[in-house]
């Protein structure tokens, strides 16, 4: 098993980072354009939405969490908040929740400003002495019980059952062999294997909830559509890829788990209490950076995604490292992927490449640059699905 250590940037609240990104918020979805123009001009991450005003509580609260979180991320040395003036979310709650994490917050109201480009230029200066702030920081030893790693498929075909998630899995138990966390979404991904997932809970009661979370995924999806989840998924891509149905392709999903025992349930937000693997009910439709934003929000440092036709979906908060079990796709597409897990396809050991990967992993956590960094994919895309009592 790997003893690669690990290193780290020590926070305020203790908590170590592996990256020290400066960020850009739009606090609400009038400001977008200028927090953009504020990001590029320092090639910064920016996170952008469309809430921050006239929202319902449910949703406002969501808004809130996720804005939150991202600012909280561990691998976030600095925060600059860019607003209008008149925005229903609170700048000044948003700035205390995230100075828990760090001291570097600003805010920049536009209207106080006098208007977007005088935003921009106060903007421009203030990331310039975040950066110029972060850089004095250096790496010291991060206990590996603080790792946080969220695991991921989407774009899958036939490959990714085979050799990108059984080599995710492999990954998945040495990681929490050694005292770290991994985290598991994809909930629209379990029917049809759910019996398999609540098999590899930690106790009874876990196996029950996992069981009764995708029993009322089922009957959602019906409620709202008038069909079951089998209608549209998998998708057109998964099928062209070679996946005939929903339980084929959850049997490979589930993969990712490796053998480690199931902790629990988080719901979105919450952190692992204790290391392990755990599960984070997101029940999202849509996107692969829902579910990826999920783990953000639950505070993890970085996430391994797999993906047999190839995607370049990464975050804005942590590295996204990019794997492939399709040795052709990895050929064609070796700008946006990290690691070739098709070679088990071709004879490789199934353990050695689990292995290659925790390796791979570890490096780019200590500071190697993932594809997805380095061709500036910097998705955020807060989850809203599954909240109890939102809108039809």
């Amino acid at each position: 098993m790997s003893e690669t250590p690990l290193t780290g940037y020590r926070r305020k609240d203790g908590v170590f980072g592996v990256r020290n990104y400066v960020l850009v918020i739009s606090v609400v979805h009038c400001a977008n354009a200028v927090a953009q123009q504020i990001a590029q001009a320092e090639d910064v991450p920016c996170i952008t939405h469309e809430h921050g005003c006239t929202e319902a509580e449910i949703i406002a609260e969501r808004t809130m969490l996720g804005l939150a979180r991202a600012g909280q991320n561990p691998n976030v040395f600095g925060v600059l908040l860019v607003g209008l003036g008149c925005e229903q979310l609170s700048a000044g709650k948003l700035a205390e929740e995230i100075r828990k994490h760090t001291d570097y917050v600003e805010y920049l109201s536009i209207q106080a400003c006098g208007g977007p480009p005088q935003t921009v230029a106060a903007g421009v200066q203030i990331l310039r002495e975040m950066k110029h702030a972060a850089r004095s920081q250096t790496r010291e030893p991060m206990p590996f019980e603080q790792l946080v790693v969220g695991v991921q498929c989407g774009g899958s075909d036939w490959t990714t059952a085979l050799a990108g998630n059984a080599v995710i899995g492999e990954m998945t138990d040495r990681i929490v062999a050694r005292g770290g966390s991994v985290l598991m979404g994809e909930v629209y991904g379990f029917p049809g294997s759910e019996h398999i997932v609540a098999e590899h809970a930690v106790n009874r009661q876990v196996g029950a909830e996992i069981m009764q979370m995708v029993r009322e995924l089922r009957a959602d999806f019906i409620r709202k559509t008038g069909y079951p989840i089998e209608r549209v998924n998998p998708t057109p891509g998964n099928k062209a890829g070679g996946i005939t149905t929903l339980v084929e392709k959850s049997m490979g999903n589930v993969k990712k788990m490796g053998s480690a025992p199931i902790q629990g349930i988080l719901q979105v937000g919450q952190r692992p209490p204790h290391p392990g693997l755990w599960i984070v009910d997101s029940r999202n439709e849509g996107p692969d950076s829902f579910n990826i934003t999920a783990f953000a929000l639950s505070l993890a440092h970085g996430a391994v995604f797999s993906s047999g036709r190839g995607t370049p979906v990464g975050n804005a908060v942590f590295p996204v490292l990019k794997l492939t079990g399709n040795p052709e796709r990895y050929a064609m597409l070796e700008s946006m992927l990290d690691f070739n897990a098709g070679v088990v396809l071709r004879g490789a050991d199934l353990d050695e490449t689990g292995e290659a990967l925790t390796d791979l992993l570890l490096r780019k956590l200590n500071g190697e640059e993932t594809k997805s960094e380095i061709n500036r994919n910097r998705e955020y895309t807060i989850p809203y699905g599954g909240l109890r009592g939102e809108t039809e």
